[in-house]
């Protein structure tokens, strides 16, 4: 067993026995990662606050070898991310991001820009108003499937290679946009404007910050979210569930986002 220190973002806790809860972070130098952290429902426990979900904080844990489930010795919180937890359709917003982290990266896979990401994603989402949380999460979403090795090609037909016309679609099997002549080839493509695409290629090279301060959803930042969500959830095995997500696109169509 060895000693290990890193920063970690928590994502989801469970309660453990009596006493104790495990917890899923998304580390720095480590992935995703699951810690039992002993003692930590009691109620002067020297966890703190560190293990509130959202929080980013400094950890160190005993790394067992060929286990899933390690040891957690030491947190403390550096950014807890309060105004996420307050507010419900933020707190949707910011579960749906870290969902799509859980399901779409493998356990202890590490991967520094994905943290940096969701680091990021997080505080905008603390910042932002309502009006803003849809662009945040797109681009965010854009962004991450990129740094998870899923990233769509927009520039030109995924199939073809062709320089896209006005009339193009989304190839959730092919990875990317398409021409009118391809289109047909995946049976699950989505039409989209053009307006739409290149709004998927401002997300890619605008930072989210830039897009809180600048921009606010509309018809095409909507479409391109729905396109966006469709495609993370056709990376994921079949039959899964991204349950977050799910409840945040029925509270956004319900008008409570």
């Amino acid at each position: 067993m060895s000693i290990h220190r890193t920063h970690g973002i928590v994502l989801r806790s469970r309660k453990f026995r009596e006493s104790s809860k495990i917890v899923v972070f998304f580390s720095r130098r480590y992935g995703k990662i699951s810690a039992i952290a002993k003692g930590s429902l009691k109620p002067k426990s020297k966890f703190g606050s560190s293990l509130e979900l959202f929080t980013r904080s400094s950890l160190i844990f005993y790394k067992k070898e060929n286990r899933d489930l390690h040891t957690l010795s030491h947190s403390e919180a550096l950014n807890a991310n309060e105004e996420i937890r307050k507010d419900v359709v933020k707190l949707a917003y910011a579960s749906a991001a870290g969902e799509m982290v859980e399901r779409l990266v493998p356990n202890e896979e590490p991967n520094e820009t994905l943290y940096e990401l969701l680091d990021a994603v997080l505080k905008q989402i603390s910042l932002a108003e309502r009006p803003h949380l849809e662009l945040i999460l797109a681009s965010y979403t854009l962004k991450m499937l990129h740094a998870v090795g899923y990233g769509p090609q927009l520039d030109s037909c995924v199939r073809c290679g062709k320089d896209l016309a006005d009339e193009v679609w989304f190839g959730l099997h092919s990875g990317g946009a398409l021409c009118p002549a391809c289109h047909n080839q995946d049976l699950h493509a989505m039409e989209m404007r053009r307006e739409t695409l290149e709004l998927m290629g401002k997300f890619q090279s605008v930072s989210m910050a830039r897009l809180r301060e600048t921009s606010k959803a509309d018809e095409f930042s909507r479409e391109a979210a729905d396109i966006l969500y469709a495609f993370v959830r056709a990376q994921i095995s079949e039959g899964a569930k991204i349950r977050s997500l799910d409840f945040l696109e029925r509270m956004r169509d319900s008008s409570l986002a």
